[in-house]
C-alpha cells in the first residue's frame, strides 16, 4: 500500500554491522481494527534513531569514567495510513502515534502500556459513494520529538535508557574476563528494538448530534542504536602518582583546553503549586563544572513549542578556582500565564509538566570563536493552580476563625436593616 505521509522522527541512517552489535528484540507486530476502521498501516523507511554516549570525565582512570548522553531526544521516521469502513457515512476523525504497544478495548484503544504519545497527521481513505473511494494525503512532513526523559522509565522491554544498556554490555564484558579500561577504550554499539504504534479513529453519522467513533491500530518494532564513543586515554593506572603534591592537578586542569563536563538542573526542582499567578516567578538553578579556562554561554529551552526561556550572554570560567559553578534563572510563569495561548494553564487542580533542556557553547581562552551548541541536562518543571482561601474572623463572644473560599462571591449585609424575631408561640400540652 502506497504511503503519502512521512513523519520525521529520526535523522540518522541505519548502517549496522550486526557482528559488532549487542541486540535486544521485543514485541512482534500486532494490529486491531473495528467496525469503522478497516485497516491501519505503519512502516519505517529504513532509518534508525541514534543515541550518542561519551565519557565526560577529565580523570582518565577507568574507575572515574562518567558517561553522558549527548542527545535529549530521539526522532523516528514513519509512514502511516488509515482506511475507514465501507460506508459513505463514515469519515476519518484523527490519528495518534505512540512510543509503545497498543491493544483494543472493545472498539477503542488501550494505551496503558505506551510511554509517550502525540497527535499524528496520517494519510486516510474514505468512501464517498457507491464503489468510489477517496484518499487524502497530508500537508507535508512533520517533525515530532520524543524526549528521552519521558521514555527512560517503564517496563525493561519498552524503556530506553542508554546508560543502562551500556552498563549491561559492560557487565557481560567483565564476566568474560575483560577489564573496564579495555571496554571504555573501544567504541561500543547496541541495537534496541522498541514498539511504535499508530492508532486511527473514524466516526459515523447516525443522527444529529450523535456521531460515535471507533478505532484501529498497528504496532511495529523500530530500531534505536546506542553508540558509545571510545576514549583511548582510559587506563587502569593512575596518571598522577602520589609524589605529585601541592596544586599541580589544578594547574594541569587550568592549562587544558576548556571543556564543560557537566550542566544539570538542581535536583530539588522548585515546582509551583498554589495560586495561578505567583508573587514572583520560580527561580531555578543550573549547576555546572568543567576544566580549562575560557567563556561559556547557556541557553535554557522548553521543548513544548521549542521556546527559549533564558539565555546567558557570557560567563567566564577558570577551573583553577571555579571547579563547580551555578547560574540561576527565573521561569517566566507570570508572563506566560498572561498569554492567551496558555490560558488553559489556569485550570484549577490540573498539573502541567514542562520539559526543560540545557544547551551550552564554549570558547577556549586561546580561541576567538564559540563552538557549536551542545545538549546537556534535562528536567521537568511542574505547576498547578489550587483553590485559594482567606482566613476570616467572626464577631461575637471570643469570636472564631475559619476559612472562606475566595473563588465564591462574598455576601455583604444590607445597611440600615435590623435583625427581626418571629412571634412567640405559647406551647400547648
Amino acid at each position: 500500500m502506497s504511503k503519502l505521509k512521512s513523519l520525521l522522527w529520526s535523522a540518522s541512517a541505519l548502517t549496522i554491522g550486526m557482528s559488532t552489535m549487542f541486540v535486544t528484540i521485543t514485541h512482534a507486530a500486532s494490529s486491531g481494527n473495528s467496525e469503522y476502521v478497516q485497516n491501519v498501516d505503519l512502516s519505517f523507511p529504513g532509518l534508525a534513531a541514534v543515541i550518542h554516549v561519551k565519557n565526560t570525565s577529565v580523570n582518565k582512570l577507568a574507575s572515574q569514567v562518567k558517561l553522558q548522553v549527548q542527545e535529549s531526544s530521539i526522532k523516528i521516521q514513519a509512514n502511516g495510513f488509515v482506511q475507514c469502513g465501507n460506508d459513505k457515512q463514515i469519515d476519518f476523525k484523527e490519528a495518534k502515534i505512540y512510543f509503545g504497544p497498543l491493544s483494543m478495548f472493545v472498539e477503542d484503544i488501550n494505551d496503558n502500556a505506551a510511554l509517550y504519545k502525540s497527535n499524528y497527521n496520517v494519510s486516510n481513505k474514505t468512501r464517498i459513494g457507491l464503489g468510489k473511494w477517496v484518499t487524502e494525503g497530508t500537508n507535508g512532513d512533520e517533525t515530532f520529538t520524543v524526549p528521552l526523559n519521558q521514555i527512560k522509565n517503564g517496563h525493561p522491554a519498552l524503556r530506553v535508557d542508554a546508560l543502562e544498556e551500556i552498563n549491561k554490555k559492560l557487565q557481560v564484558h567483565l564476566q568474560g574476563g575483560g577489564t573496564k579500561a579495555d571496554f571504555y577504550k573501544k567504541n561500543q554499539e547496541i541495537v534496541l528494538q522498541r514498539p511504535v504504534s499508530v492508532a486511527g479513529w473514524c466516526s459515523k453519522y447516525v443522527s444529529p448530534g450523535f456521531t460515535p467513533s471507533k478505532a484501529g491500530f498497528e504496532t511495529q518494532n523500530f530500531t534505536i542504536q546506542v553508540k558509545y564513543e571510545g576514549d583511548p586515554d582510559i587506563t587502569d593506572k593512575p596518571i598522577l602518582n602520589a609524589q605529585l603534591g601541592g596544586n599541580l592537578p589544578n594547574q594541569l586542569n587550568q592549562n587544558l583546553p576548556l571543556q564543560l563536563s557537566k550542566a544539570d538542573f538542581q535536583p530539588n526542582m522548585p515546582h509551583h503549586i498554589g495560586k495561578c499567578l505567583p508573587d514572583s516567578n520560580p527561580k531555578i538553578r543550573v549547576n555546572y563544572s568543567g576544566t580549562g579556562k575560557g567563556s561559556i554561554r547557556f541557553k535554557i529551552g522548553e521543548e513544548e513549542g521549542n521556546f527559549v526561556i533564558f539565555t546567558s550572554n557570557q560567563t567566564s570560567y577558570n577551573s583553577a578556582d571555579q571547579m563547580n559553578r551555578f547560574l540561576d534563572f527565573n521561569y517566566p510563569l507570570i508572563e506566560k500565564m498572561d498569554q492567551d495561548q496558555f490560558k488553559w494553564w489556569k485550570t484549577i487542580n490540573k498539573t502541567y509538566n514542562h520539559s526543560l533542556t540545557i544547551k551550552a557553547q564554549i570558547k577556549d581562552q586561546n580561541s576567538d570563536n564559540y563552538g557549536a551548541w551542545k545538549d546537556y541536562g534535562t528536567a521537568i518543571f511542574k505547576h498547578r493552580c489550587t483553590p485559594q482561601v482567606n482566613i476570616i474572623t467572626s464577631p461575637g463572644l471570643g469570636g472564631y476563625q475559619g476559612q472562606e473560599d475566595t473563588n465564591k462571591p462574598t455576601m455583604k449585609p444590607v445597611l440600615g436593616m435590623k435583625p427581626t424575631r418571629g412571634p412567640l408561640v405559647k406551647k400547648t400540652r
